[in-house]
């Protein structure tokens, strides 16, 4: 800084002299920080005023003081726009960044919204999948139980028709009981040979019409055991469909082909005892022949009848024996047939139990994943639940200590704002004075 003289000549010895502080060309922000002159002006002259080099009268004080009052406020608003553009900005960064946060917590709790939509959609697929499953398995009961129904229909059906083809037999076994018992009869009676001896042609015709009857009721039988075949084969196409009733259809099947084998069984036995009787009738036929050797010779004829009728009653026999065998084995063929149908239906059934089972179980433990998932997925939600009320708190309590910094802040800067207003007042009114007045006309006049 350079100190200069403000009156170049010599002043009097008593006058007073001004001293001021000039800035250099660069230091213009020196200019209101200038040491104030402390020497005060003489009693007895008067404070003179400068008088400008070139002539011209020099503006007023109060003047300058107020154009420089004015620059400094519209300084002072610019700051303080400036500064409260910049904490705008920095709240508004602030709003956008709590702003970036909610989208991005709104983002996540609707992904998680979302999940939880589709885990329950997947629930309730496999609550589906189970019903689905379960009416699966109650319409195969119920099938199950209408093919049980229709296959004992048929038992009983197959049951009543070999009742009836038994019953001509049994009919057929009583007449020739009767006729052994007439000749029993006849062959302690020789008064009534004769007589006897129609009964017998009687008995021998009757006899024969029993062959022709036994004959027709081999035809019915042969046709029953057709309709049978017949019946057989819709029965096997009905047992191909009830594959889901193998276990108890088996069971009542062996215990009906046990029923139909003791049947059979009765029928050898009944045959067999009727064999006997036929042989003991033979031997009666024979003693009565010999008894009536010395009745008439025309009982050679009827002794070759009589042999005719036994061949071809033998033939009849052994033709009946034959077809009883073939229908022993077609039963028997049957029986197997129908044995190994049933062990392969009950081989599938087992089959498609266990993969049932497979997929129950399969099913289950899918629903116990999704359960624990769903648990574990309920308890992540809480969760989120909680730090994000705890984020929304946190934020809310860092906007609230940001605030309050940024209003101290504020409060500060007014305070000091409030000060330095103070000071320029002050020291505007302190410069009121005449000495101080000319001290900053020469400062502004050497600026």
């Amino acid at each position: 800084m350079l100190r200069r003289r403000k009156n170049q000549t010599s002043p009097p010895p008593n006058a007073d002299t001004h001293e001021t502080w000039l800035p250099e060309p660069g230091d213009e922000e020196f200019v209101d920080e200038a040491p104030p002159v402390h020497e005060q002006p003489s009693p007895e002259e008067p404070p003179t005023e400068r008088i400008p080099p070139n002539g011209e009268e020099a503006t007023t004080t109060p003047d300058h003081a107020q154009t420089r009052q004015r620059g400094e406020n519209s300084y002072r608003r610019e700051d303080e726009r400036r500064r409260e553009e910049a904490r705008t900005a920095t709240l508004q960064s602030q709003v956008d960044e709590l702003r970036a946060l909610l989208r991005e917590l709104s983002s996540r709790q609707l992904r998680a919204d979302e999940q939880t939509k589709h885990h329950q959609s997947q629930v309730a697929q496999n609550a589906l999948a189970i019903d689905q499953l379960r009416n699966d398995v109650e319409q195969n009961s119920q099938a199950r139980s209408l093919d049980e129904n229709r296959t004992r229909q048929k038992i009983d059906d197959l049951e009543s028709r070999i009742d009836d083809g038994i019953r001509p037999i049994r009919s057929l076994q009583a007449h020739v009981t009767e006729i052994l018992e007439d000749s029993r009869k006849k062959v302690d009676d020789s008064a009534q040979n004769e007589q006897r001896f129609d009964e017998i042609t009687t008995m021998i015709e009757h006899l024969s019409a029993l062959g022709d009857r036994t004959s027709a009721l081999t035809h019915g039988l042969r046709d029953g055991i057709d309709n049978a075949r017949t019946e057989t084969d819709g029965l096997r196409r009905d047992i191909i469909r009830t594959e889901d009733a193998i276990k108890i259809v088996d069971q009542e099947a062996r215990r009906r082909t046990a029923d139909v084998q003791d049947v059979v069984d009765g029928y050898n036995s009944r045959i067999d005892e009727l064999r006997a009787d036929l042989a003991h009738l033979y031997d009666s036929l024979e003693n009565t022949r010999r008894g009536l050797v010395h009745v008439d010779p025309t009982l050679d004829e009827l002794r070759a009848a009589e042999e005719t009728l036994r061949q071809e009653f033998t033939r009849f026999q052994a033709v009946a024996e034959e077809r009883h065998d073939m229908v022993i084995d077609m039963q028997d063929d049957a029986r197997q047939e129908t044995d190994a149908r049933f062990e392969q239906i009950r081989q599938n059934m087992e089959e498609r139990v266990d993969r049932l089972n497979e997929r129950i179980e399969e099913s289950s433990e899918m629903h116990r994943d999704l359960s624990y998932k769903m648990g574990n997925l309920g308890s992540e939600l809480e969760e989120l639940r909680q730090l994000d009320a705890a984020l929304h708190r946190d934020i809310w309590y860092l906007h609230e200590q940001r605030v309050r910094i940024r209003m101290e802040q504020v409060q500060e800067e007014l305070d000091s704002a409030t000060t330095q207003r103070r000071d320029a007042e002050s020291d505007f009114q302190s410069g009121a004075n005449p000495r101080a007045r000319r001290r900053r006309v020469d400062v502004e006049s050497d600026i």
